[in-house]
């Protein structure tokens, strides 16, 4: 359904982010990518949506397929309309909006009469019954997390087939973050939406997708199903806070600090 072959991308011509990015998603499919700040994440999904457009970034190598045709580089309104839409990360939104004003803006890429946009908020109001409670407040004054259920649910109303998720969980409680997280299982279930999720918080990212990608330096360095990332050992370490220690072995705190074992995909 969307693939992404070798993309290379740079910003302004000269900043190379992205440096041969490959990966996969199936129709209805859920996959993750996992790493650390500035690893290119966000840029890739950008890619795809295209907004690297409104930063001055584009493909300037490889290809992004969806549906048998190359997308990379188009406009993002094209790519939207096209059923690819992205959650960005920041929680952006219109503050001085209510939040149903926020999530009807999400319907104007759909055509359609008042019967349908009313069938659609049903829909996000059964998945997020707390905005029905709050649809006539101001968005900006909302909670972290009432904002992030506002910005899926502005998502779900332009009937994506693809939704794009960067950092969902971002400076949310831990219990926010599962609700969010078990709404978005459900909608990629019962919807057949695909989900693309960006995630610094690999413990939720691979106990909701099938497959992930581990990217360092704008490459991925290593894929494989949510389960086989789960027991690698460098994922175990590094992306989950699990020691490789063996059982029973208790290290000093100075041995935690000094630590140096380099990643097995760096050789």
């Amino acid at each position: 359904m969307l693939i992404l072959n070798n993309v290379e991308v740079k910003y302004l011509n000269v900043i190379l982010v992205l440096r041969g990015v490959s990966l996969e998603l199936d129709e209805g499919g859920f996959i993750c990518i996992l790493g650390a700040n500035g690893a290119g994440k966000t840029t890739t999904l950008k890619a795809i949506s295209g907004l690297l457009r409104t930063e001055e970034g584009y493909v300037t190598d490889g290809t992004i397929e969806y549906n048998g045709k190359m997308i990379h580089n188009r406009y993002p309104e094209d790519v939207s309309r096209m059923g690819i839409l992205q959650v960005v990360e920041g929680r952006r939104m219109a503050e001085h909006l209510t939040v149903e004003e926020n999530l009807r803006a999400g319907s104007l890429i759909v055509p359609g009469n008042g019967a349908r946009l009313k069938r659609d908020l049903d829909l996000v109001f059964d998945y997020f019954p707390k905005l029905k409670l709050l649809k006539g407040a101001t968005a900006g004054y909302c909670s972290g997390g009432e904002q992030q259920m506002m910005l899926v649910g502005r998502c779900l109303m332009g009937h994506p087939n693809v939704m794009l998720l960067d950092e969902p969980s971002l400076g949310l409680a831990p219990l926010l973050v599962q609700e969010i997280a078990d709404v978005v299982a459900k909608i990629n279930k019962e919807e057949k939406v695909a989900v693309l999720l960006v995630e610094q918080n690999a413990r939720i990212a691979l106990e909701l997708a099938t497959y992930g990608y581990v990217m360092e330096s704008g490459r991925m360095v290593l894929d494989g199903t949510a389960e086989a990332l789960k027991t690698n050992e460098d994922v175990k370490e590094f992306y989950l806070g699990m020691s490789t220690a063996a059982a029973g072995e208790r290290r000093s705190y100075r041995d935690v600090k000094h630590y140096k074992r380099r990643k097995r995909w760096l050789g």
